[in-house]
């Protein structure tokens, strides 16, 4: 069985694609907490006849595995990304269901640039009542044991086939109850807003007619007024199971939705006026004015040093102090988390009692900081989650953005200059503002796309017969890379091709001076 290894995860997975070529679209399949991949078999074989597919087990369900046993949402998104970079895939689809759908919301807040689109079934967007509903569930039961019959209260699973619920109480039997207890947890506790909002992706929700967990509309009260959302209600349909309840159905609305935002050319890029796409009413462009016009500007640049404009006035002081300056840089890449999440990422090593407390300290620092008086908030804090209330930017989060616009770029002519133009804007030594570890794994998955994009520059030179531009692009850049190893692999090959015995044997030797260092 295929399986992405890690130092302490085994993911499995399996890809689909008898019909792949270069132009092929990837989507790719996640499931939700109570199922594994097998939920999307039904629909795999005949998505292959037009796209590459992709199912994967997250990890601690199915036939994935962890040392860890670490499930938090940046733990999945991290699993995700390895995913495809092992798999070398540049673009893809995400079709998320439940639980799935939230990794795939986060994923895309984070990298933007991975994504064509979202296809989100029964979306986790809780009211009050339902989390009412599941928290006396939760509550009720035994963490020993799954609570089989009230999953199907609430699902309405009852309107499944009798195969598929014999497969779905076969998997819930398999399944380590305080594995569903954290995942659920993990679910409930989890508001997708912010990153929801901050999206600009095609996305299309999905949602039962008669769900009685994730309602359509609600679903449509939180997002009418976003960014190229469109969302459609499943006629006679209940439950997290849309896959298998309605096979046929869904199977065409991917097939749909891919074939209109692959024809859907025009970019939104630098049009962030065209958020109300197909909504026309001057009510609601009055609302999003009312909006943006009562929301604190927030920046906060962190490429080379450390500075924080919040409505244009710099705040200097205080940065260093109760972890201030840490807290604030992983709200910029999270945007709402919950407190437990935050101790996990920041203070692995204490006890989560012992952090949480202290992290009252440190909000309340941040809050005097950032919430100046007289204004909207920009830091809000409330018993479950810490989130930013402004429009954020970033010298940090545009170089992202640039990189995103670049790699999109089909005419590789605009792409090299626009790359070429951005590495020169680049000097060594960025992003050392702090040294966790989920900062310096930003950095290295930032130094990943570069170093694709340096080696894409170097080939599409050569195919061009520049070869000596292409050797000195590379050497005048390798330094913004730690992993230098596979530069000097193509400072050899163009030496090669030139016929410079000498140059190429000298750059060999700088190679193996690296690797012995």
């Amino acid at each position: 069985m295929p399986f992405l290894h890690t130092a302490t995860e085994k993911i499995y997975y399996e890809i689909h694609s008898p019909v792949f070529t270069d132009k092929t679209e990837t989507v790719v399949m996640v499931h939700s907490c109570v199922t594994d991949h097998t939920l999307f078999d039904s629909i795999t074989a005949e998505l292959t006849q037009h796209y590459r597919v992709i199912q994967y087990d997250l990890r601690e369900t199915g036939n994935s595995a962890s040392a860890t046993g670490e499930i938090s949402f940046e733990a999945h998104i991290e699993d995700l990304f390895y995913l495809l970079h092992t798999l070398h895939i540049k673009k893809c689809y995400l079709v998320g269901v439940g639980f799935g759908g939230q990794i795939a919301v986060k994923f895309a807040a984070r990298y933007e640039f991975l994504i064509e689109g979202l296809i989100l079934l029964s979306l986790p967007f809780y009211s009050d009542s339902t989390l009412q509903k599941i928290k006396r569930c939760y509550n009720e039961e035994s963490k020993n044991q799954i609570p089989v019959d009230k999953i199907f209260e609430l699902g309405k699973l009852e309107s499944l086939e009798p195969t598929n619920i014999q497969q779905i109480i076969e998997r819930l039997k398999k399944m380590d109850p305080m594995v569903y207890f954290r995942f659920l947890k993990l679910s409930i506790t989890d508001d997708l807003f912010q990153e929801v909002t901050s999206i600009s992706l095609p996305v299309l929700t999905l949602s039962g007619q008669h769900d009685l967990l994730f309602s359509s509309q609600y679903l449509i009260s939180k997002t009418m007024f976003l960014k190229n959302y469109s969302h459609m209600t499943i006629p006679n349909a209940h439950s997290l199971f849309l896959v298998k309840e309605k096979t046929a159905l869904i199977r065409e609305i991917i097939i749909d939705f891919i074939k209109s935002n692959t024809q859907q050319l025009p970019s939104l890029k630098n049009d962030p006026m065209k958020i109300l796409k197909n909504w026309e009413s001057d009510t609601a462009i009055d609302i999003q004015k009312d909006f943006h016009a009562h929301t604190s500007s927030l920046k906060v640049d962190f490429l080379y040093s450390f500075s924080v404009y919040v409505n244009g006035q710099l705040i200097t002081e205080g940065w260093n102090k109760r972890f201030a300056q840490e807290i604030l840089l992983y709200l910029i890449f999270h945007h709402s988390i919950s407190r437990e999440q935050l101790c996990e990422a920041l203070w692995p090593e204490m006890p989560l009692s012992n952090a949480k407390k202290n992290l009252r300290v440190y909000l309340s620092h941040l809050k005097k900081l950032l919430n100046a008086e007289h204004s909207e908030p920009v830091l809000l804090v409330n018993r479950q989650l810490i989130s930013l209330n402004a429009d954020v930017s970033s010298d940090g989060l545009d170089l992202l953005t640039d990189l995103q616009w670049i790699t999109e770029q089909s005419d590789p002519a605009l792409k090299f200059k626009e790359a070429e133009q951005r590495l020169h804007q680049l000097v060594p030594h960025y992003l050392t503002t702090i040294y966790d570890d989920w900062f310096l794994d930003i950095r290295v998955k930032i130094e990943i796309i570069l170093l694709d994009l340096l080696i894409w520059m170097k080939e599409w030179l050569c195919e061009n017969g520049k070869v000596s531009k292409a050797v000195f692009l590379l050497i005048k850049f390798i330094d913004l890379v730690e992993e230098k190893e596979f530069i000097y692999d193509e400072i050899v090959d163009c030496y090669i091709k030139l016929d410079n015995n000498e140059k190429s044997e000298y750059w060999l030797n700088q190679k193996m001076r690296y690797l012995v260092e």
